[in-house]
């Protein structure tokens, strides 16, 4: 909890420490432990957002029932799931921001690369536990489809019938924690390959986008699957 404070509060000390040290997996398994703890908070969320999907879809009444009680049994299979795909993408963003680093000429391995994201990314499952804690203020009975489970950043503003659900998705993204780890990032990287910070921001911001990227673009091919098979 010291690395956590330290990481959120005092980032520049932090990362100092880090600096000096070899690999550890305290932070990998403190991560991956908020992200799964969010996603067993969120099992009612998720079962109720599968009624709203399925209820919109032209099959019988008897299948629909027979998905809901297959999903309902595989939950927390599906979590156990979620967590290897957790372990694979924390890899892969390592490896993008080893890669994006060494185009800039600076000097990061990837064993640290992958130090540095995993303490970065300490803010993402806090943010998302807040954000789950203001789903269940507003209601699970209150959500009427998928979007309404975004409670944190600028989508707020706007809703997603006036500019579209990609859209819509990428302001969600576009919130304090986010942005947190953005900064986050870019003092890491300032303090471990000694650039500039201006160099460190601006690698630190479009790593951030590369990231955002994957879910709206999981969102987008899920409405083009959509669209194509017929499905409203």
């Amino acid at each position: 909890m010291n690395t956590l404070f330290l990481t959120l509060f005092r980032p520049v000390k932090a990362f100092n420490l880090l600096k000096a040290e070899q690999f550890s997996a305290i932070n990998f398994v403190l991560v991956l432990t908020l992200m799964m703890v969010n996603l067993i908070l969120l099992i009612p969320v998720s079962e109720k957002i599968l009624q709203i999907t399925v209820s919109t879809m032209s099959m019988p009444q008897n299948q629909v029932d027979t998905m809901l009680q297959v999903a309902h049994k595989m939950r927390y299979l599906q979590i156990a799931g979620s967590g290897i795909l957790y372990l694979v993408m924390f890899f892969f963003y390592a490896l993008i921001l080893y890669l994006i680093v060494l185009i800039t000429r600076e000097k990061l391995n990837y064993k640290k690369a992958l130090q540095l994201l995993i303490t970065c990314f300490l803010i993402i499952p806090i943010g998302d536990l807040i954000n789950t804690v203001f789903v269940y203020m507003r209601g699970v009975d209150n959500i009427t489809h998928l979007y309404d489970m975004y409670l944190t950043g600028l989508n707020l503003l706007i809703s997603f019938e006036q500019i579209g659900t990609i859209e819509y998705v990428f302001l969600s993204y576009i919130n304090p924690f986010q942005l947190w780890f953005a900064v986050l990032l870019s003092i890491g990287l300032k303090i471990f390959t000694e650039m500039k910070m201006t160099k460190a921001l601006m690698i630190g911001v479009v790593f951030w986008l590369i990231t955002v990227l994957f879910p709206v673009l999981s969102v987008f091919l899920s409405q083009t699957a959509v669209g194509s098979s017929g499905l409203k």
